[in-house]
């Protein structure tokens, strides 16, 4: 009688083959679900940088330009004839009456500060005057704007609305520097002759004669030191805005 042959399986060298080819593909695929996942995490993170440097101009710039601001019938008073300084600019801080523009420089740091004040209007419902905290003011308030670095809060842009003793972040993004220059018309004839610090205007005594801001803000990069990301560098370009002054 014949006797069949012994089964046989696959042998120890044959499996080790096998699992090492598995491991192999294994980690190629984990290799490609990585990149991709830093690529989406980095793709993420420059589009909130970007929303948070729109954000910042568009809010700084929106202030600037509501510097001064009055609301025509508050200053017409019936037995007055209004005057071209608003009485209701009071002296306050170290802005003197009438004055609705002030900042200061640092040179070795490059956190301005700019402080912009207007008076609030409210004419309707669908009209409201916000400061740069998104509160609504009573018509006739006198409203301070404070921006500044954050150092506290890892750098963000911050605002203030009490004359400095409170901020609170407008974005989220991390600033490595803000230099604001006024563009000043040191000639009378109504034209912004050149730009200046807050240190040099406040010297010169030429708030009043300011016409425009530029903005410069420079953001820390997100990317930088990240996993995947060599050769970033630690900042990012500096974008700037310049903002003409609208009321006076």
């Amino acid at each position: 009688m014949h006797k069949p042959d012994n089964q046989r399986g696959m042998s120890l060298i044959s499996l080790m083959v096998a699992l090492a080819i598995g491991i192999f593909l294994l980690a190629g695929l984990f290799q490609v679900w990585y990149q991709t996942r830093l690529t989406f995490s980095s793709q993420g993170q420059l589009a909130q940088l970007e929303d948070n440097q729109r954000m910042a101009l568009t809010m700084m710039a929106n202030t600037v330009q509501t510097g001064g601001f009055y609301p025509v019938y508050l200053n017409y008073p019936a037995s007055a004839t209004p005057t071209y300084t608003p009485a209701l600019f009071t002296a306050a801080g170290n802005m003197v009456s009438a004055q609705y523009l002030y900042g200061t420089h640092d040179s070795t740091t490059k956190a301005d500060t700019l402080t912009v004040r207007f008076i609030a209007d409210k004419t309707s419902a669908d009209s409201t005057t916000l400061d740069c905290q998104g509160q609504s003011e009573p018509t006739g308030t006198l409203v301070t704007n404070t921006y500044k670095i954050d150092t506290t809060k890892n750098n963000v842009l911050a605002c203030s609305t009490d004359g400095g003793n409170n901020y609170l972040p407008i974005i989220q993004g991390s600033l490595n520097s803000m230099v604001i220059t006024y563009g000043v018309d040191t000639l009378g004839d109504g034209t912004a002759l050149q730009y200046l610090t807050a240190d040099n205007v406040q010297a010169l005594s030429v708030w009043g004669r300011v016409l425009s801001v530029k903005i410069a803000l420079t953001f820390n990069n997100p990317l930088f030191g990240q996993p995947g990301n060599a050769g970033q560098s630690a900042t990012l370009p500096t974008i700037t805005r310049v903002i003409a002054i609208t009321h006076s």
